[in-house]
């Protein structure tokens, strides 16, 4: 989830590049949340910090949790204590400061995976 669009296409061709499948992006929180009912299979949701609209990252992690949703990381620009401890509340599998470099995410992705029948994992970057 990722609501600058030249971030989340960066973020999509890293994912690509390293063998994942990006099943989705979202811009807002409410995008997010109709990908992940679609049935669409996501194995990671990767989630920014600050989204527009009424719900950030951190609020949209715990609905995730409460719902029993997939595993997520946070990818954000802000150096905020507030924001850190906010993430780190809601125990992400990450929590990367942009911009990202292309072997951190992958790093966070390969201690999740599970085997599908492609062989990759599915990423819900869920960023646009």
């Amino acid at each position: 989830m990722e609501d600058e669009f030249l971030i989340a296409d960066y973020l999509a061709m890293v994912l690509e590049d390293g063998g994942h499948e990006v099943v989705g992006m979202a811009g807002t929180a409410q995008e997010a949340l109709d990908l992940l009912e679609s049935g669409v299979t996501i194995d990671v949701v990767s989630l920014d910090v600050r989204l527009p609209g009424g719900m950030d990252g951190p609020e949209l992690a715990a609905l995730l949790r409460e719902r029993g949703g997939p595993p997520f990381l946070f990818v954000t620009g802000s150096g905020d204590p507030l924001h850190r401890a906010r993430c780190e509340a809601m125990s992400p599998l990450a929590i990367l400061q942009k911009p990202i470099r292309p072997e951190a995410i992958l790093n966070v992705l390969r201690g999740v995976e599970r085997p599908r029948s492609s062989g990759h994992g599915a990423t819900g970057d869920l960023g646009r």
